[in-house]
Formats: structure tokens, C-alpha cells, sequence
């Protein structure tokens, strides 16, 4: 099952957890997202994130999508792990549990983000 789509950050909440004296941190980010095209839903996730003293980021994360697949109620756990570089952030994930659609356990996906604001997303 291929799924294919855009979702968009409807809220970002961050917090410092910790300033190192070369100018890095670590922060937490809680984000909403809402999902359109194959995925049509919203997420909740969280973030923790590690700051360059470019302002570039690693991250890793936890999202909770609650969605409708093929007209089909369901809720996913995708786990995260992605970059911010130069403005644009990226990412792979894997679905580690499905309520309703146990195939998709184990699917591994990408998301890169566009200049317009919007996220497109990819599963295989």
C-alpha cells in the first residue's frame, strides 16, 4: 500500500530544555499538523530537537495521526527522524502501530518540506 500526500503545521509550540555554552540547544516542540490525500486527518507530535550554532537541527520524534485511509477510520504512531537545514526540513519515519490497517506496520516513509509552507509526505 502506497499512501501519498501533503499535511501542514496548524500549531508549534517549543521550548528550550538546555543552552550549551557553544551556543547549541536542545528543545522540545509539540506540533498539530492536518493531513489531506491519502492520509486525510489530524496529528499531534513531539519533537526533541538539537540546534546547531547554525541554526540547523536534528530531530527525532512521536506522532499520533488520527485519520481516515481509503474512507477507512484509523490511528497510526509513526516514530521520526529528520533534519532542518537551510529552512526546509526533512525527514523518514516507520508506522510502529495501526489500530485498523495492520499492513501498514513496519511501512517506512519520507517528508520534505516545500517553499509554499506545505509538507509532502510519501509511505511504501
Amino acid at each position: 500500500m502506497q499512501l501519498s500526500g501533503i499535511f501542514q503545521i496548524t500549531d508549534w509550540q517549543e521550548s528550550i530544555e538546555k543552552q550549551f555554552d557553544n551556543h547549541t540547544k536542545l528543545n522540545t516542540a509539540n506540533v498539530k499538523q492536518k493531513y489531506s490525500g491519502d492520509i486525510f486527518g489530524t496529528s499531534k507530535i513531539t519533537y526533541q530537537m538539537h540546534y546547531d550554532i547554525n541554526g540547523d537541527a536534528h530531530f527525532n520524534g512521536f506522532e499520533f495521526i488520527s485519520c481516515e485511509i481509503s474512507k477507512q477510520p484509523c490511528n497510526l504512531v509513526l516514530k521520526h527522524d529528520g533534519q532542518f537545514k537551510n529552512g526546509m526540513a526533512s525527514g523518514n519515519f516507520v508506522i510502529i502501530s495501526s489500530d485498523t490497517i495492520k499492513k501498514l506496520i513496519g511501512k517506512t516513509g519520507y517528508f520534505a518540506s516545500t517553499s509554499d509552507g506545505m509538507v509532502q509526505y510519501e509511505i511504501s
